[in-house]
């Protein structure tokens, strides 16, 4: 259960299984950060092309929510949890962080050549897994992996805009990392 009752105030709104985050676009009325992730990569056009790339690619993404869940759990545990169980989420990572090493090899991005949700998707995370933890990632392929994605000319306002929400706090104030 996600603990959302069928009164919440958005079920009037059309949304079949009412959470956060949500994605309203004309007719289209999605839920969960993995669908509207995937829908928006394909109304933009920046999905994976074959079905074997799909698939892969497909599989990170469920990795991807992994990892970020590892660094939630963390961050919504109480202040003395979190710092208990933060070295042994933080080797975990980097455990699963090696894996997506292996599987970018020397790819330009996780799908080849040209860049998909999956990587922004998985930027974020990583990004996060940074927050959490400073110079956590190891690994130069995916260091190369994430400097080409901060030097897309498309991203720059977004990164050095003092007001993105990349400059927020991770969580809400309940957390014990913000």
């Amino acid at each position: 259960s996600s603990g959302i009752n069928a009164d919440w105030p958005l079920r009037p709104g059309g949304l079949e299984f009412p959470n956060l985050p949500y994605l309203f676009d004309g007719d289209v009325k999605l839920t969960q950060t993995i669908p509207i992730m995937h829908y928006l990569s394909v109304k933009y056009g920046i999905f994976p092309k074959e079905m074997a790339v799909h698939a892969q690619c497909d599989m990170i993404d469920h990795v991807a929510y992994d990892l970020n869940m590892l660094g939630v759990r963390l961050c919504y545990s109480p202040a003395d949890v979190f710092k208990t169980n933060k070295p042994a989420a933080v080797a975990a990572s980097k455990v699963i962080v090696q894996q997506l090493s292996g599987v970018l090899g020397t790819k330009t991005y996780f799908a080849g050549d040209y860049i998909t949700g999956t990587d922004f998707w998985l930027f974020e995370v990583l990004d996060r897994l940074e927050r959490i933890e400073p110079n956590s990632i190891e690994h130069d392929n995916i260091k190369a992996w994430r400097k080409r994605i901060f030097a897309l000319p498309t991203l720059q306002n977004y990164f050095n805009d003092p007001k993105s929400t990349r400059n927020l706090p991770l969580n809400n104030k309940m957390a014990s990392f913000k």
